[in-house]
């Protein structure tokens, strides 16, 4: 049998499963020891050093290997509003690296700026659960 470890793409798994699932998926593998996690960290480009938990070092993969935006500032800054927002939805750009973009550039989002983000995870939120509300109703 081949090591399943070898055969990962940390960055399709991420695709499919999004931040969150690959890093639950992740924290749940007992195949994926601290060294296995330092060893795919270092493939991805990332320094070890020290003593580093293993939630550590998986939170690290994930935004390494979720990163979606492949052009560079530089090239970024060429580029017109529109293009820009093409760009990120064709990419399917996450919010955390958008938020780590802006941090990179010290850029912080205005009080309006959170507050659609507080907004649109609020909705979602209180959709999410009037839907498991009523499925509960309906299977009790």
């Amino acid at each position: 049998m081949s090591n399943v470890k070898q055969d990962v793409d940390v960055r399709l798994l991420t695709r499919w499963l999004g931040a969150a699932g690959a890093k639950a998926g992740l924290l749940e593998s007992r195949q994926w020891t601290v060294d296995a996690l330092a060893k795919m960290a270092r493939n991805l480009g990332i320094e070890v050093t020290g003593r580093v938990t293993r939630r550590e070092l998986i939170d690290e993969i994930v935004r390494v290997a979720s990163r979606r935006i492949d052009k560079s500032i530089d090239e970024l800054f060429e580029m017109e509003r529109d293009e820009i927002v093409r760009y990120f939805d064709e990419n399917g750009v996450e919010t955390e690296e958008l938020l780590d973009l802006l941090e990179e550039l010290d850029l912080r989002p205005d009080r309006n700026g959170r507050k659609n983000v507080i907004d649109f995870a609020a909705r979602e939120l209180a959709e999410t659960g009037r839907f498991r509300r009523i499925a509960a109703a309906k299977a009790g």
